[in-house]
């Protein structure tokens, strides 16, 4: 039985049982049970702008069988062998909005563009030994081309990725690339104002031609054309990052810069390095959670993991040379080391039980 009943504003609501609904109305659903059916919680902020957003996945494409784009996602995503029957699970460990990624960015630029305001205040450039520029000319100064290629490889991710929360994570990595490859370039043009030596337009052909960068341009490279989404997100956040952060921001530009008296360089890398440990964090957690709701995702991360890591390993050893060759020099073979155990000793835990 279905009771009508006159409202004070004298509108009719419906209610079985023949209950009066609050207000008048009859009985719907929450907008937000979208997000978590069967559950009357009001969402985060984080939930509401981050939850199935995405209107292509899975084949919800509004074009016709067999268009080019349609069939480019059918392959390389809903045909890898990475998948899962909810990818809506995973969350972003440090639950990042836009409007939290920009308020946290913005106090961290302005600290790198304090320490970058100190060096013109203070003629901190001048007080640089010349071989220590001459070793950031050729070393320092065309790493912003393999951070490019990082930020290239981060886009692809978002715009492959089959939910919107790692869409999000994927695409705050590719801003957080981009941030890196302009301090490194507005660092080297800040260095060329002061110091003689630094030769912007010789950086590429080093970049292209130097024997300690060309295993890192092959495996960039080489990542650049792997279209399947899962073995790009597996070879970039698993492989191929972890090991080149930690040789930039940590030993580069941390430990060497330290070791030939450039402290301002390791602090700005400093505040980099946030950026890459919560790409490792987030990394982390979307691949914990593809194994607890595919447990054969394990073996197909594993056998992706084997298959990039001797290039990256490669890519380490070969641009860990080059801190044997700083004015104070470090040892390359205990700068390898400390990236290669770093990293393997993650990726273990990583496909431990």
């Amino acid at each position: 039985m279905v009771a009508r009943h006159r409202t004070r504003s004298g509108s009719i609501s419906h209610k079985p049982g023949g209950a009066v609904t609050p207000g008048g109305r009859p009985p719907g659903r929450k907008t937000y049970t979208r997000i978590e059916p069967g559950r009357r919680r009001i969402p985060s902020e984080y939930e509401i702008v981050s939850t199935s957003l995405h209107y292509h996945y899975p084949h919800r494409f509004e074009l016709p069988v067999g268009d080019a784009i349609v069939d480019w996602y059918e392959r390389h995503r809903e045909g890898s062998s990475f998948s899962a029957r909810d990818w809506e699970v995973f969350a972003d460990p440090r639950r990042t909005t836009y409007r939290d990624y920009n308020t946290l960015q913005d106090a961290r630029e302005n600290v790198i563009d304090g320490l970058l305001g100190e060096i013109d205040a203070t003629g901190y450039d001048d007080g640089l030994v010349d071989d220590w520029v001459v070793f950031l000319n050729r070393w320092y100064a065309p790493l912003r081309f393999p951070t490019h290629g990082l930020q290239m490889l981060a886009s692809y991710i978002a715009q492959m990725a089959p939910a919107s929360r790692i869409t999000n994570c994927a695409s705050f990595q590719a801003g957080d690339e981009l941030r890196r490859q302009q301090r490194i370039a507005y660092r080297t043009a800040q260095l060329a104002e002061h110091r003689d030596g630094i030769d912007i337009g010789a950086h590429r052909r080093h970049w292209e031609e130097a024997d300690a960068f060309q295993p890192l341009r092959e495996l960039i490279e080489r990542a650049l054309v792997c279209y399947d989404w899962g073995e790009a997100f597996v070879a970039t956040n698993l492989v191929i990052k972890p090991g080149i952060d930690r040789l930039i921001n940590q030993e580069l530009a941390g430990t060497t810069a330290s070791a030939n008296g450039d402290f301002m360089l390791r602090n700005i890398h400093f505040s980099l390095d946030e950026d890459a440990r919560w790409h490792r964090d987030w990394s982390a957690t979307l691949t914990r959670i593809s194994f607890q709701d595919t447990p054969t995702n394990r073996d197909v991360t594993a056998k992706w993991i084997a298959k990039w890591e001797p290039l990256a390993a490669r890519a380490v050893q070969a641009l860990a040379q080059v801190a044997g060759e700083a004015p104070s020099p470090v040892d390359p073979a205990a700068v390898t080391a400390r990236v290669l155990e770093s990293t393997r000793h993650e990726t273990a835990s990583l496909l431990g039980p």
